[in-house]
């Protein structure tokens, strides 16, 4: 749709330079906004398109894009001194909580924080650097423990346990 917005920029202009639509008008600052925002989302949704995106990195992208939209609605001026009327701030609450809806589908997923904990950039300082709740970051904490025990349950009845494996201790036990 924001593309569509931006293809289109021309007769909307032109449809809104009447004066009963003029109030509704997107100022340079605002098409300038709403640009970066398309550029975004498409440098998002090629980069989870290629071969090699990886789970791990679901999560901070939408946090990213997330910080992005919340910025832009919540700030008077950015720092090229664009100021946002209160239709274009409505609309990018909309995309927000559009983004939101899908965020939270990963709660209910536990392969998003099993790959946070695990790739080598994040662990759990992700947790951390994003103020996530105690009780988010020991129930993370706990999934891995739980998951990987699950597992290692599951190879040692198949008699394939590897030999360096043992039971993880439990996250109260680290």
């Amino acid at each position: 749709m924001l593309s569509a917005a931006l293809k289109y920029k021309r007769v909307i202009r032109e449809m809104t330079g009447e004066d009963a639509l003029l109030s509704y008008a997107m100022t340079a600052g605002e098409w300038t906004a709403l640009e970066n925002l398309v550029e975004a989302f498409k440098d998002a949704t090629t980069y989870f398109s290629r071969a090699d995106a990886n789970l791990a990195t679901v999560i901070p992208a939408m946090d990213k894009l997330d910080t992005m939209l919340a910025t832009a609605v919540i700030k008077k001026r950015d720092r090229d001194d664009i100021v946002l009327a209160g239709p274009m701030k409505a609309a990018l609450l909309v995309a927000k909580d559009t983004l939101n809806k899908y965020y939270s589908l990963s709660d209910e997923s536990e392969l998003y924080r099993i790959a946070l904990i695990l790739h080598p950039k994040y662990k759990t300082g992700y947790f951390d650097d994003h103020d996530w709740p105690e009780e988010w970051k020991d129930s993370a904490h706990a999934l891995v423990h739980r998951v990987f025990n699950r597992y290692l349950a599951a190879y040692e009845a198949a008699g394939e346990a590897p030999q360096a494996a043992s039971t993880m201790a439990a996250p109260s036990q680290v």
